[in-house]
Parts: C-alpha cells; sequence; structure tokens
C-alpha cells in the first residue's frame, strides 16, 4: 500500500511541477487543483479541533495513515513545529519552489478547516535538508 501512496505523491509533484512551468495560467490551476484535493479528507472528516493537541494528534494519525515520516516538536503554548526530512512531493530544487507552494496550499487548506494555520519555515527546494512547517491553532 506504501508503494501506491508514495507512487501516487510523486505523481501530484509532477503535475504542480509542470503546472508551475506554464505560463499565467498554470499557478491557479496548480491551487486548484490543490483547493480540490482539500475537499476529499474534509468529506472524510478533517474538521474543527478544540486544540493544538487535538491539531497536533490529528496530524500524527494522518502521518502514520500516509507513512509520512513527520518528526513533531513538543507544543509550546498554542503551535508546535511538524518536520520531513524528505519531501513526499519529490520537490529537491529550486525551481521546485513554486511548485512545492501551490502543492503545500491544500495542506493550507486542511489546517485552516482544523482552526490551526500553517507556516512553512523552510523547504528542500530553497535548499533546506528539510521541510519545516509552524502549526498554530487560535
Amino acid at each position: 500500500m506504501q508503494e501506491y501512496i508514495d507512487a501516487y505523491m510523486r505523481m501530484q509533484g509532477r503535475i504542480h511541477i509542470f503546472l508551475s512551468r506554464v505560463p499565467v495560467v498554470g499557478e491557479p490551476l496548480a491551487r486548484a487543483l490543490s483547493w480540490f484535493m482539500a475537499i476529499f479528507p474534509w468529506l472524510g472528516g478533517v474538521r474543527r479541533t478544540n486544540s493544538i493537541a487535538e491539531t497536533k494528534q490529528h496530524l500524527v494519525d494522518s502521518g502514520e495513515q500516509m507513512g509520512f515520516p513527520f518528526q513533531f516538536s513538543e507544543i509550546e503554548g498554542n503551535e508546535f513545529i511538524l518536520e520531513l526530512p524528505h519531501c513526499p512531493y519529490g520537490f529537491t530544487s529550486d525551481e521546485h519552489q513554486r511548485a512545492c507552494d501551490t502543492a503545500m496550499d491544500m495542506d493550507r487548506i486542511l489546517l485552516r478547516r482544523c482552526g490551526a494555520e500553517l507556516t512553512i519555515t523552510e523547504t528542500i527546494p530553497e535548499g533546506h535538508g528539510r521541510c519545516q512547517m509552524r502549526i498554530r491553532q487560535g
């Protein structure tokens, strides 16, 4: 099953890379794809959470289901840090920065539905050794 999830994520990455290179309409189309993809988990139960701890647990569960190697910091106040040692979409170089940003719109939307905000602080396409995101609730 994991091989299918990994292949699907890489396919999504290739679609975002392709669309991000299309002048004028590519970026809006890539963002629309992310917004559309965010609808499906919403139908499957993504909902408003009551606390940052509940949001974190939701991400822990999702990461385990998808086989993503999420690494979490402790909760401090109303936020925590989520890190990934590699990109599930396969984004690796600086030419993938726009594709990364458009693909991450799905995660931004899903977390907004939980009542949280996702801020991307480091990405592999920017030259960092990992992707790092700050999740803040409230």
